[in-house]
């Protein structure tokens, strides 16, 4: 008996237990859940950034990687272009000295040629007979031989002489041809140099912006990374506050009609899923649907329900979360001033803020989302 009056006890503290949670279960723990699930997100959008943090601290590497190569191939270009100029330089006056050669050997040439032309015409003119002469008026046969032998060595002396000039004025002809030859070789080369020079100064330019840019955008993905840290230990410390306070006053959620209605008119400029970030780039889950419309446009409640959030949400700027019961929530973000408070009850169509562009916005916009049980839903199914 005493057994099954214990038993009929613990029935009854199980069945109140039940009623407690049941009573509490569709404010406080509704709530909550959908608070946890903000959470998990910004916990998921923080894992994301740190990833998104090494990915771009790795591409900032490899481009200053490529920089410091693009300086080398500078520098390298540098002194060939240098050397190419010397090297010019000196063929050029390698070229003007052997000018100033054949220009001597020239002058020799003609003298030379000239004397031999008159040797030649006296000779002629003579017909020899004053070369004879002298050589007949030999005291002795001796001084004939002697004689004879100095004229002939007179005339072989010219002889050698102009072909030894001549043989000196073709080298130094075609010494100066190659030269001429190799200069002009040199000289192309230094224009290819310098071509090369201008293009590899160009891409210099180029890596130092693409190497810019991923410091700045380092930067950015750094202070995200920590408001996003930020926000989630102020959201953890939100949710534990508003699951102490819901179960002490026993607060009930508001009941949904599951019918929205669309918060502000405009164009759609993003919808929902993946898409490239108009901001960061890369590919990124949107939450969302973006309106566009003019800055200041009164944006309504799509339905009916309590404010559980009201304020500043990193990426979202000034934003509101209206918690509509059955485990549905609205989102409504990037606003530009914000007419409700935490805690509010509102009636669908009411206006709760104005169209703006505030956190990280591209420009007048609306970012609505709707969320089931926490988690982002498609707007437009459940939009008229």
């Amino acid at each position: 008996m005493e057994w099954r009056s214990k038993k009929f006890a613990r029935g009854i503290s199980v069945i109140c237990l039940a009623l407690l949670l049941l009573l509490l279960g569709t404010g406080a723990f509704g709530e909550v859940s959908s608070e946890r699930t903000k959470l998990k997100n910004i916990t998921d959008e923080l894992t994301k950034q740190k990833q998104q943090l090494a990915k771009t601290k790795k591409d900032e590497q490899a481009a200053l990687s490529r920089l410091a190569e693009v300086r080398k191939d500078l520098t390298q270009a540098s002194q060939q272009l240098t050397k190419a100029t010397q090297d010019v330089n000196k063929n050029e006056t390698k070229i003007s000295g052997l000018a100033v050669e054949l220009s001597r050997s020239q002058k020799k040439l003609k003298t030379l040629s000239n004397y031999l032309e008159e040797k030649i015409v006296e000779v002629y003119k003579e017909g020899g007979g004053r070369y004879l002469d002298l050589l007949f008026t030999s005291k002795s046969m001796s001084d004939f031989v002697n004689r004879a032998y100095y004229f002939g060595k007179l005339l072989e002396r010219d002889i050698t002489l102009i072909a030894s000039i001549e043989r000196e004025y073709r080298r130094s002809a075609v010494k100066k041809r190659d030269l001429q030859i190799a200069t002009s070789e040199i000289k192309q080369l230094a224009q290819d140099i310098q071509s090369k020079k201008k293009t590899i100064v160009a891409r210099e330019s180029e890596q130092k912006v693409l190497y810019n840019q991923l410091r700045t955008r380092r930067a950015e993905y750094e202070r995200r990374i920590a408001e996003l840290e930020k926000s989630s230990v102020e959201l953890e410390g939100l949710i534990k506050k508003k699951l102490a306070q819901r179960a002490k006053e026993g607060l009930k959620s508001p009941t949904s009609s599951g019918q929205f209605t669309w918060p502000v008119k405009g164009r759609i400029t993003s919808t929902f899923g993946y898409r490239r970030h108009p901001i960061w780039g890369g590919s990124n889950f949107h939450t969302g649907l973006d309106i566009a419309n003019a800055y200041g446009t009164s944006i309504s409640a799509a339905d009916s329900g309590e404010v559980i959030f009201s304020g500043w949400w990193d990426g979202y700027g000034k934003a509101i979360v209206i918690d509509h019961g059955k485990g549905m929530s609205t989102v409504y973000g990037h606003l530009s001033r914000i007419y409700v408070r935490v805690g509010n009850t509102v009636k669908k169509g009411q206006v709760v803020g104005l169209l703006g562009s505030s956190g990280y916005s591209t420009g007048p916009h609306l970012h609505f989302e709707v969320r089931q049980s926490g988690k982002p839903t498609n707007p437009q199914n459940w939009l008229p």
